[in-house]
């Protein structure tokens, strides 16, 4: 495993997952259908457990051994949780910032999740020490845009603090992130900038989103967009471009993931089948474990390929055993 110093992931809204397991008794598995309304379904497991997508992408570097410290919303109730359930990672709390709640329906083949958002993150909630970690962390991670209602004003805040650590105190009289983004000339930047939008399709701000993408061409480094098929879909009809296109544009690679192919777009495509399982337990935090894995694969230098494959095999081991990998 390559040496990486902390690594610092999340920067996003933080959420306690109601986990709800509805268990057929015939067969063990999990039930396909929703019961009827009124009806009581009595195998039921429910769980409380520390989650959101940052948070999840940082468990699976955590308990594949990294280093890693989640930064964001943080409360007595989710660090306990985050103790009862021996997650090997740290916290650093984002000040004046609620954690939200989550209440997760798991079916057979997929999950619904109900989103209660509270809480919300912007400039307000920035300090020196935020874009410190922001800044040195070689994992520069942007994603849950749709739910922090203020996101687009906090995602163009961080990315600004890599041209000026002193973000705060050179735009204290002039603070439109987003317009302050689009003045920027071309900087380089070191460690990778890793971008997982989360469900987007009733996101009220696409067109902000879209500027801000297209301004991250001014960012020379390492880039990812990691998208499912709804969220691709979403982003491709926002720019009237194929994906391929789409990522040539944007000079972005795209890793789009779903429950039968991953493919990468990018100078070089490659396309791979994900594995067939016989088993699954949970669907939470599928898509946050994928793309923790593919990082992790990367940091320790290996190809494209290969850490996409690492990434399949880590997200099937959890939809399998309802663990994490190690």
């Amino acid at each position: 495993m390559t040496t990486i110093e902390m690594i610092y992931g999340g920067f996003d809204p933080a959420f306690i997952d109601i986990n709800i397991q509805p268990i057929n008794e015939m067969n063990g598995e999990l039930i396909n259908e929703l019961p009827p309304l009124g009806s009581h379904h009595t195998k039921t497991k429910i769980s409380l457990i520390p989650g959101g997508n940052g948070f999840n992408f940082c468990r699976t570097l955590a308990t594949l051994g990294r280093s890693i410290t989640f930064v964001g919303p943080s409360s007595q109730l989710y660090e306990n949780l985050i103790k009862e359930h021996n997650i090997p990672l740290k916290v650093k709390a984002i000040e004046n910032a609620e954690v939200n709640y989550t209440g997760i329906l798991n079916l057979l083949n997929g999950e619904i999740q109900f989103n209660s958002v509270k809480g919300q993150l912007s400039v307000e909630n920035l300090s020196a020490d935020i874009i410190e970690c922001y800044r040195k962390s070689p994992l520069k991670s942007i994603s849950n845009i749709a739910l922090n209602p203020t996101s687009i004003e906090w995602i163009s805040s961080l990315v600004l603090s890599l041209w000026s650590k002193d973000l705060l105190q050179d735009y204290q009289d002039k603070f439109n992130p987003l317009s302050l983004l689009q003045e920027q000339t071309e900087t380089t930047f070191e460690g990778i900038i890793f971008i997982d939008p989360s469900d987007i399709t009733g996101f009220n701000h696409l067109k902000e989103f879209q500027i801000f993408l297209s301004e991250l061409r001014k960012l020379k480094g390492e880039k990812y967009l990691s998208v499912n098929e709804n969220e691709l879909r979403c982003i491709s009809d926002l720019f009237r471009k194929t994906p391929q296109d789409l990522s040539e544009s944007l000079e972005l690679p795209i890793i789009y993931h779903s429950a039968d192919e991953v493919v990468f777009y990018g100078k070089k495509n490659i396309k791979l089948s994900t594995k067939k399982l016989d088993t699954k337990r949970t669907f939470v935090g599928a898509g946050d474990c994928f793309n923790g894995s593919f990082i992790h694969s990367i940091f320790d230098n290996n190809s494209i390929e290969d850490s996409l494959g690492f990434a399949i095999e880590s997200s099937s081991y959890l939809i399998e055993t309802g663990k994490y990998p190690s």
